[in-house]
């Protein structure tokens, strides 16, 4: 999990003292754990569901703030949706956390990631990587992609049609070394024998994000530096940008560092540190709020289960560590509607 300010602790911990917020009586009444735990608590890892299978990769299985080639994973599981009682082991490839899984056409892609090069006890030197890859689960092997234009980490990815869509992130360049924030977002073309990746400009530099797609429109919410700010919105087939509202207010604050956002039944949810689910409205003007999670957390993953509820993955809690539970997330039918935070430019 790679998180360097330590205000976002404060600014959580009070998030999630407003986590018993009452839901409308259309809120089914619990939650519940339905799946097996992941095989490691994990944080800042990749995750996807694809042909009834929810696979995992990687990610950050140490303490907050400390990062080493042992605490940072390189494995690779799946896990049967339909019944599944364990976790199958998958070839693995390099360690990385921060990044992201996405599936097209049967086969699952990974992007990227921050990479440590440091033993356990020994100064951090973290490098984000251009490594991409897919797994293609008939045969159990993975075959590489194009590399990245550069290193990229702490971004988040989704797939359009037959477009891989790469938005945020920085590049990390080593013990000593300066972080490089991304400007740009990148897409790579899956339909050709020989993709090659496109840079598209975007309006923001942000990491800590978390993407999703609904029809031709990329949703990127929340990261450093979005607390207050619109909702930044890519139609992939235009490659223009424009904005939806920002993420609501819990207290105070708007939970933006490392939120979880899916699609659900055609519309974007995003769940935040303080564990509340949020729904953007059919209209895409404002957030309503549709559930609430047993155990809040942060740096975990949020994908769809069905047409009425998510599976919210892994994570970190705030002065606990990180947490191996898969749970199952209720969604109300009708949402309650939130106040939405001052607007910031």
């Amino acid at each position: 999990m790679t998180i360097r300010c330590h205000s976002v602790r404060a600014l959580v911990a009070a998030a999630l003292l407003l986590s018993a917020t009452a839901l409308p009586a259309s809120e089914p009444a619990a939650n519940s754990p339905a799946l097996p735990p992941l095989p490691k608590a994990v944080s800042s890892f990749g995750a996807v569901v694809s042909d009834g299978y929810l696979y995992v990769y990687g990610g950050h299985a140490g303490e907050t703030h400390s990062y080493d080639t042992q605490s940072v994973l390189g494995t690779f599981h799946r896990l049967k949706l339909n019944g599944g009682k364990a976790w199958e082991e998958l070839p693995g490839g390099p360690i990385a956390q921060g990044m992201n899984l996405v599936a097209h056409a049967g086969k699952v892609y990974r992007v990227g990631g921050m990479q440590p090069r440091n033993a356990p006890g020994s100064p951090s030197d973290n490098h984000s990587l251009a490594d991409c890859a897919r797994f293609d689960p008939a045969k159990k092997v993975w075959e590489p992609l194009p590399s990245l234009p550069a290193g990229r980490s702490s971004h988040d990815i989704v797939v359009v049609g037959d477009k891989l869509v790469v938005v945020g992130g920085w590049q990390m360049n080593g013990k000593g070394q300066k972080s490089v924030w991304h400007d740009t977002t990148l897409i790579l073309d899956l339909g050709p024998a020989t993709p090659k990746w496109e840079s598209v400009p975007q309006p923001f530099q942000r990491r800590a994000l978390t993407a999703t797609a609904v029809g031709g429109k990329v949703y990127v919410i929340g990261g450093l530096g979005a607390e207050g700010k619109a909702t930044d919105v890519f139609d992939v087939a235009t490659r223009t940008w424009s904005t939806g509202p920002a993420l609501p207010l819990e207290g105070k604050k708007a939970m933006s560092f490392s939120p979880a956002a899916a699609t659900v039944n055609g519309r974007v949810v995003v769940n935040t540190a303080a564990g509340a689910m949020y729904r953007l409205t059919a209209d895409g003007q404002a957030w309503e709020k549709v559930g609430q999670a047993a155990t809040p957390r942060i740096v975990a993953r949020l994908l769809p289960n069905d047409t009425a509820s998510t599976l919210l993955i892994g994570g970190a809690r705030m002065g606990e560590g990180n947490t191996a539970t898969v749970e199952v997330v209720r969604l109300a039918e009708t949402g309650q509607p939130v106040v939405p935070p001052a607007k910031k430019e």
